[in-house]
Formats: structure tokens, sequence, C-alpha cells
């Protein structure tokens, strides 16, 4: 495998300046300037001679191997993509409340600020993640093995990669998603070459591929074939190698482009210099195909001259315009220098003429259909890099801005258009465009424009009405009601992040004889709430009003079913002038609400107004779920649904649609609601919330209250999710919570990870896990969970008062949990503790009857209790079982 010295690149010394102007970046803005200035022109360079291309494929966000892909993109010039199965809306968030739908889109954008360093393309498959899961099997039925099957062979087809690489498929350890997930890989390996699979595919326009080679990672703590000896070569990669170019090793790029995955609690600390070798096993080759322990690409021809493979001789054009297009890329390399890229300039739109040229000659040849299209596909990808590498020469620059971020069906707004170049020469506009749905239109500026000013900027303006039925801005996935996978509702952005912008700007430039296209998504910008600085998103289509409902989720015990519950309701205006309408809601048969209907005046845009009902079940109410719906009726319009904003600092903002619907469930719940209740808030914690529900008062303790306050007013205080990780107060003032437990109090401890133990590094370096100092007794948390949210529940103490009192729990409290029934166990510990549950799963790699989900130790005259039962998911999902047991915890304060 030759790399043309491109890793070298034959100016390293030169490149100091630029890494360190990249390496430093704030988090709030763009993950990285890889693609902008000389560097970005550097860059560039060295994609132009390599054609070969590579696709890894996961199984959830934080499953990729971050610094392998910045070595084949940024290091190598390699076309890499990425296929993420699901979006990781199963798991944990470590930096807000959002769960399921909702933080999928959030690990959805932290991969697509990650691939700012890595630059490589995502995609996705229909494939949900519905949690943990110790079961290839179970995942397959889940999911619909068939189904994400065929998504993982069209993007197979789509992508059409030389190399892939996957996840382990084998394994007892880490959720079996991954194993599952590499198996449908290695089945999609040939699936993607047979036109008999999935032959739907080839009407849209796909064609079958045969990749050349597929390799397991090795040695991988989700599980791995390094207990599985044999002949398949090992590829070795030292990840710690510092690039030249970028000033920094692959290992450290990579982890810093890991960090983004923010909400699972990644390493924020920038990585120093190691050694890190990243190891894979071969899995399958096709014939002729040679495979050692060099590299991915040992064997395969990765330069320009690999096209020639596909004609087998007939077009003797081919070979002598390879020939010239790669002189120019030579040409252009010779001539880089980091205080003149506009040297390049020349040899660089030659190129992109040579390479357009060159495709129509393909066109307008006799080969076979099916070469024409191998080579097109692989040209087409030729001309944008040329077109990438050119514009960086330029140092041009197409900056699209919107007066306004969240636009409604019948508004007017503007877009500033901003080019900007250094090149000493003008560079010609051939058109400038806004792009824009059917439906809408475009009102150009009066006077057109014929060129860039020679080092200059350009600023035009456009007036862009949006129609009255606009297509609103949301996901173009919504859950399927019978299976663990997502329904597409856009066929033609399955598989992509997102569906494209609706609105962007193409600019048709020519410079040096050649015609260039450049098009960016049309965005909004805005200071940043967090830590300042500039965040930007796409536009956005929303509905004049969004309605929002609080809860969503309601609980009424049938003994306060007279007192009724308060729901809330909030309209956000997004319309400009002023409007009234009036808002109900659309009640159960026997049901009320007071008041019946309020009316609604918006003088502005942006404006906020909330409402309260009371809602009351009829007297003879039972147990059951019941669906409340809120309307809002304004300007002949009827609106019924309002969307959620998602937003962090490291991430583009989305919009989540929901429903302004309540569902409340009528349980038979009895609650002692004598008890004094304090609450440390956690992490994303959505608990308190079901408090308020069960009509519970309580009060939230702060750090003033944890060092000062008279712990002994309370009778019971309840420690929320993972609150041992974001509270410094609580970690400081443990001990005053241990002390009141030993006078009396009971201490309900929901669940921890890690956090919750003692960590330390040993003198050999290695970090070791001692019992936790927060419990009374020597305990510490462990890895045990119960994956399947339907294994049964053994009670170990059936007196104890908490199946008792004040609700008699029975085996209809543990139905209808969502996802699981806990994690993160209490693990070892001393004998003082007693197990009050035991639970079993029923899968092979989860054996065995686990404890520690449910714990009590009695220190002096309290009880000190840790819930490794998943509560937390359970409440704001409106499992009545989990407000009975959240009930006969709370009554055990003294």
């Amino acid at each position: 495998m030759k790399w043309q010295s491109l890793c070298v690149f034959a100016f390293a010394g030169i490149f100091v300046m630029f890494s360190l102007t990249t390496v430093f970046l704030p988090a709030q803005l763009s993950a990285s300037t890889y693609g902008e200035g000389a560097l970005g022109l550097a860059l560039a360079l060295r994609k132009l001679p390599v054609t070969a291309s590579f696709l890894h494929t996961a199984a959830h966000p934080d499953d990729e191997a971050n610094p392998l892909l910045v070595m084949l993109n940024r290091g190598r010039g390699l076309r890499t993509g990425l296929l993420t199965l699901t979006r990781g809306g199963g798991g944990q968030n470590e930096i807000g409340d959002e769960l399921f739908e909702a933080l999928g889109i959030i690990r959805t954008e932290e991969l697509m600020s990650m691939h700012g360093y890595d630059g490589a393309y995502q995609y996705f498959s229909r494939a949900a993640d519905f949690g943990y899961s110790f079961s290839v099997e179970e995942t397959f039925e889940r999911w619909g093995k068939e189904e994400i099957l065929d998504d993982t062979v069209r993007v197979i087809r789509q992508f059409r990669p030389d190399v892939i690489v996957t996840l382990p498929t084998q394994g007892t350890g880490g959720g079996q998603h991954h194993q599952a997930a590499a198996r449908l890989t290695v089945e999609a390996f040939r699936a993607a070459a047979d036109p008999h699979r999935f032959p739907e595919h080839l009407e849209q326009g796909l064609h079958p591929w045969q990749a050349k080679k597929i390799y397991e990672r090795y040695r991988w703590a989700g599980g791995g074939s390094a207990d599985r000896p044999d002949e398949r070569p090992i590829v070795h990669l030292e990840m710690g190698v510092i690039d030249p170019l970028l000033g920094r090793s692959y290992l450290q790029i990579g982890l810093q482009a890991r960090s983004y995955h923010r909400c699972q609690g990644m390493e924020q600390l920038i990585s120093v210099p190691e050694r890190r070798t990243s190891q894979w096993k071969l899995v399958d080759a096709v014939a002729g195909i040679h495979s050692d322990r060099v590299g991915f690409f040992e064997g395969i021809d990765t330069s320009l001259f690999a096209l020639e493979e596909y004609t087998q001789g007939r077009a003797l054009f081919l070979h002598n315009d390879l020939v010239s297009i790669q002189q120019l890329i030579n040409d252009a390399i010779a001539a880089f220098r980091t205080e003149n890229p506009q040297q390049t300039t020349p040899f660089l739109a030659s190129g992109l003429k040579a390479v357009k040229t060159l495709r129509h000659r393909i066109q307008m040849s006799d080969l076979d259909s099916r070469v024409k299209y191998e080579l097109d596909f692989r040209l087409e990808h030729k001309e944008k890099d040329f077109t990438e590498a050119l514009t960086a020469s330029l140092q041009l620059s197409l900056d699209a801005l919107a007066s306004d971020g969240t636009v409604t069906p019948g508004q007017e707004f503007e877009i500033t258009v901003t080019l900007a170049s250094a090149d000493p020469n003008n560079v010609g506009v051939e058109s400038l465009e806004v792009l824009v749905p059917q439906t809408w239109t475009v009102r150009p500026p009066a006077t057109g424009v014929a060129r860039i000013p020679a080092g200059g900027i350009l600023v035009q303006k456009f007036h862009v009405t949006v129609p009255k039925g606009a297509e609103l801005t949301r996901p173009y996935w919504q859950r399927h009601p019978e299976a663990d996978r997502y329904e597409v509702l856009k066929k033609e952005d399955h598989g992509k992040p997102w569906s494209p912008p609706p609105l962007s700007v193409r600019l048709h430039y020519r410079t040096n004889g050649a015609v260039a296209t450049v098009t960016r998504p049309v965005q909004a910008r805005y200071e940043g709430p967090w830590v300042g600085g500039e965040q930007r998103h796409e536009l956005m289509v929303v509905p004049a009003v969004s309605l929002s409902v609080d809860p969503k989720i309601g609980v009424i015990p049938l003994d306060q079913a007279n007192q009724g519950r308060q729901v809330r309701l909030n309209a956000l205006y997004n319309s400009s002038g002023p409007a009234s309408g009036y808002a109900r809601l659309a009640l159960p048969e026997g049901w009320r609400s007071v008041p019946e209907q309020v009316d609604l005046v918006f003088t502005e845009e942006g404006q906020s107004i909330t409402r309260r009902f009371h809602v009351f079940p009829p007297p003879n109410v039972s147990a059951g779920t019941f669906q409340i719906e809120a309307g809002i009726f304004l300007g002949g319009q009827h609106y019924q649904e309002g969307y959620q904003v998602i937003d962090y600092h490291h991430i583009q903002r989305r919009l989540l649609y929901h429903p302004s619907i309540v569902k409340v469930h009528t349980v038979d719940v009895k609650i002692d609601s004598g008890k004094r209740i304090g609450y440390v808030i956690g992490v994303g914690d959505q608990v308190p919330q079901a408090l308020d529900q069960l009509g519970l008062d309580f009060e939230e303790l702060g750090p003033d209250d944890l060092a000062f306050a008279d712990l002994a007013l309370f009778d019971v205080i309840v420690l929320g999710v993972r609150a041992y990780l974001n509270r410094e107060d609580l970690r400081t003032h443990n001990r005053r919570l241990l002390d009141w437990v030993q006078k009396g109090g009971t201490l309900i401890v929901q669940y921890n990870k890690f956090e919750f133990n003692q960590a330390f590094r040993g003198t050999d370096g290695n970090r070791r896990m001692e019992p936790s100092t927060y419990a009374p007794y020597p305990a510490q948390i462990g890895r045990g969970r119960i994956t399947d949210e339907t294994a049964p529940v053994k009670i170990l103490v059936p007196t104890h008062p908490l199946f008792t009192q004040p609700n008699q729990l029975n085996s209809q409290d543990w139905a209808e949990w969502v996802q699981e029934r806990g994690l993160y166990f209490l693990g070892e510990k001393d004998p003082t503790y007693t197990d009050l549950v035991s639970l079993e799963d029923p899968f092979k790699y989860n054996p065995g009857v686990k404890l520690g989900a449910l714990v009590e130790a009695r220190h002096g005259q309290g009880r000190w209790i840790y819930v490794g039962l998943g509560l937390w998911r359970q409440l704001p999902a409106g499992v009545p079982g989990a407000y009975r047991i959240l009930a006969n915890l709370l009554s055990l304060g003294k």
C-alpha cells in the first residue's frame, strides 16, 4: 500500500502553526476548524490522490473507534463512513433530564459534532435502542433482523466501501447489541453483492456491491475474539503517532472528538501523548485479495489508477486522463505554501476541469452501464474533493444567515449571503441562488453580481416567503408501535442523520477557467446562553403556536380522586402580529375541568402564555388509564402539538414534537401523607415530579441544608438519581446524613454508578475500586443488572413493611415495567445488609440470581436503603406499580 508520501506531506515542519491554532477549541464553538485556512487546504490535498473508502459499523453512539476514523480520513485522505445502528435513546443522561427519543437526538447530534474532527459521513439504521440486552436473539427479535439487515446492506450499497470494520461478532461481555450489529454487518458483507437480496434497492437506483475485506474489533471491552485463536491475520495500528500536519496524534484528536459524547460522561480532559494500539481481526475477504498484518488496505489499490480495474482495459482513454489528473495533483502539492495557498489554484482548477471532462467522456463511451456507474460514483466524489481543495485555495467562504431562525408558515424573512475571498484576483460569480422547497418563493436582489472583488467581500440579500402549508421541521422517523425500530416518514432521507435543511444557498463560481459549485445551509445564529460564544442552527419551520402540557403523565390516587389534578397548558406564539383564540381540554367521558375553556390573546412573537386547568375524574372512577387532549383554536387553525427544544452548547439545536396529551393513571395507592420528606436532586432526575403526582409535600435540600439544616425535622430523605455524581455538597456532608440515620432517620439512596465507590490508583498505575464511605457499612456498586422488564421478582422478606404498608404489594405491581428491572445493583457488601428481593434474567450471558437491587441496612435506630430497581425510569413512564412501591418506601420513615 503506497500513500504517495501524503502522510508526511513533504512540508511537515511548517504545520506547527496550524496545530497551535486548532487544538484548544472552546466547546461552544464549532467542533473543529480542520476545514478552514491553509490547514483545510492541506487536508483537502491529502484526499485528491486517494480513491479508497472505509466503513465502520457500530451499535450505539460511542461504540466507534474514534482515533481510527481520524487516522484514515484526516491522516490518509480516505473517504470514511460510520453506520451507527441505533441513536442511543435507551441509555442514560448525565447532562439533563432527556430520556428515550429526546436522548437519542442528543446522541445523534453528539456524533455530528464529533465528525468535525474525523470528517466521516454518518448513517443510521431504523434500529431503536431498547436498553441493555444480554441476548443477540432478543435483539434481533425486537429490532426485526431482516429489516436492520436491509438497512445495513443499503448503506453498504450507497457508500460502496473497500474495507469494512465492525464490533466483535462473539463475546459474553457487554451489551449484546454490539454482537448483533457485528453479525448483521458480516452477513451484509456478502449480501450487499447479491442482486437477489433486497432487490428493491436496485429499483431505487442502487447497485450491488462487494467490499474487499471485513474486520472485527479485537480485544474490545464489549467482547472480542481474543479468546478464539486462529490463523486469521490481526492488524495492529499505532494510534499514538504524531501527525506532522495536525500537530497531534490520531489518538489525541480521536479522544477529543470522543469527548463530545457528553451525555454519556466521556472523559473531558485532553489526552497527553501516549502509545496505544488499535487491533482488528480479519473476518472475511474476497478471493484474490491479499491480507496480512500490515494494514486494512494491504493488497488494495487506493490510488486514482484503481479506477482502471472496472474497465479491464476496455477504455484506453481512462489511463491517460488519470495520468494527467495525477500530475496536476502532484503539481498542486508541490506548489502549496502556507503563506500563499493561491499558488495551488491553477492546478486545482485544471484538475477539476479534467475530472468533469472525464466523467462526460465516460458517459458518452460504449462502456457497460454497470462500469459507468462505478466509475462515475468515484469520480463524482473526486470532483467534490477537487472543489473542496479549490475553494480552500481561494480562501473562499459562503455564509448564509436568516433574519429569523424559526419561521412560521406564511412568514416572510430575509437571508443575508456573504461571500469573501482572499484571492488576489477576481472570482467570477456564475450564479448565486437560494434553494427552497416547492411552493416557497424567493425574491432575489434587484441587481445580480458578476464577481467577488479581489481579496474582498460581497453581500447579497434575498427575501423568502414561507407558504401557508409549509412542512414543519421535525425528525423524519417515528417509533414503530409494535417493534423496537423506527418508521421512516420520508423515504428519501432513509439512513441519514436528519432530513436536509429546508433552505440552502448555492454558488457557482469561476476561476482559472473552471466552474465550481459550493452549497451551504441557511443558518441562524445566537449567543450561547451557557458559556458564551456563538451558536448556530439550521433554519427551522415551526407552527404558529407550540402547545405543551405539564405533566405528560398524571397519577391520581383513588382516594384523592375528589381533589383532582392540575394540568398546565403552555402556548408559545411564533407568529408576528396580534392574534386571539381559546384553549380547552378534550376529556374522557364523565370527567370535567375547571375552567372548561380559557381565552388566549397574543400580541407579539415569542410570547408565552401559561394557563391552568383543574381536572376531576368522576366520583366512581376505578383504577385505569385515561387520556386528556389539549387543543388551541387560533385564526381558524386547531393546534394539538408542541415541540421540545433540545439544545446544549456542544450540539446543534433540534426540535422534538410531542402531542399535547396527558395520560392519567388512576391508581389504587395509599399515601402516608404525614411524613416529612427531604429530597436531594440528582442527575436528570424526574422522581420529584412523581412525588408531586402522589400529592406529597417535600423539601428540596440544597448545599446549605445538607451542611447546616436540622435534619431531625425530616422523617425520610431521598437521594436523587446518581446524586453522588454531581452533588459535591452531598459527598462533603454525607456523614451528617449517616449520623441522622443512626438517630432514627430513613435514607433512600436511588441508583448510582461507580461514583459511589471509592476509586484510587495503585502503585502499578491501575485504577481500583474500594468499598464506599458513603454507606454505613462496607459496600460498593457492582455491575449487576436485570434487563428483562418482565423478569420475576422474588420477595425475600415478605413481612417487611416495604411490601405491606400502606400498600400490600402483589404481582401486578411488577407488571407493565419498561426497558429493564434495574441496573448497577449493590455488589460486594457487609453481612449487615439485608437483600429484600432477588431477580433472575432468562439470558445465558447474565446467569444466576441477582441480589443488590433493593437492600436495607439498619444503622442505629434508622434505615439506609439502596434502590437499584429502575424506579427512576418507571415513574416518568407512569407505571402504576412503581408509584405503589415509592409510596411504601416513603412510609418507612420514622
